[in-house]
This record gives C-alpha cells, structure tokens and sequence, in this order.
C-alpha cells in the first residue's frame, strides 16, 4: 500500500519535460559551435538549469529502460544510462566555477543520451525542438 501511495504522489507532482527550455539551458552551459559558452551563473540560475537537465536526464533513462525490456541492449546506451544516474544525484556545488562544472558534464550527458536513443529510435525530434 505504501508503495502503491508513493507512486500515485510522484504521478501528482509530475511534470513534462520542457525540452524548449533544456535545449536552451545546453546551449547556455555547452555553447554551441559559433559561440563558445562563456557562463558563469549565480547558485539560483545554476539550480534551475540543474533541475532543468535532472528532470530530463530521468525522463530520458526511464524511456530507454522502458524501451530496452525485452531488447538486447546498446553498449553505449547503456554507458550512457549509467553516467545519466550518476550526474543526476550530484549535489550542486555553491562555488559558481564548480556549479558550471557539474552542469556543463550533466549538459554533455543529456545531448549524448539523446543523440544515442534517436539514433536507436526510442525518442525522436528531441534534440530539435
């Protein structure tokens, strides 16, 4: 029952993933190819992006696992799984260089586990929006 009562809360609190805003976060933390990102945030800025990448690197494992049942499994999806749940329960260090450490490697995780589960086909037209 306890268990049934912590699902139904998660199902509650749920929220979609605004993919808009994380892309816009990656290119805040990573840069892109024109423009190098030169970003240091203040801890507010630095935890909402945190939150941003959380909530999408959980979206992204739990679609993939969920894909993979019953599939042999892709090596590097799998590597990339693993890195995803690391990164995601980092604390987030107040030293502001250290914050942009954390996110620039959850910013890297994210935009390679979505390259790899597009090009598996479990998600598609993330990386677009």
């Amino acid at each position: 029952m306890d268990e049934l009562k912590r699902l139904f809360e998660a199902v509650q609190n749920w929220e979609p993933v605004d993919w808009k805003r994380v892309n816009e976060g990656l290119d805040t933390v990573l840069g892109d190819d024109d423009h190098p990102a030169t970003f240091f945030p203040d801890h507010n800025t630095a935890d909402e992006l945190a939150q941003r990448f959380r909530g999408a690197l959980m979206q992204l494992v739990n679609r993939a696992l969920r894909e993979a049942k019953g599939k042999e499994t892709d090596p590097e999806a799998v590597r990339l799984i693993a890195m995803a749940r690391t990164v995601r329960v980092e604390e987030l260090p107040n030293d502001p260089s250290k914050a942009l450490g954390l996110l620039r490697r959850m910013g890297s995780v994210t935009t390679e586990l979505v390259d790899r589960l597009e090009r598996l086909g479990v998600v598609e037209g993330v990386s677009e929006c």
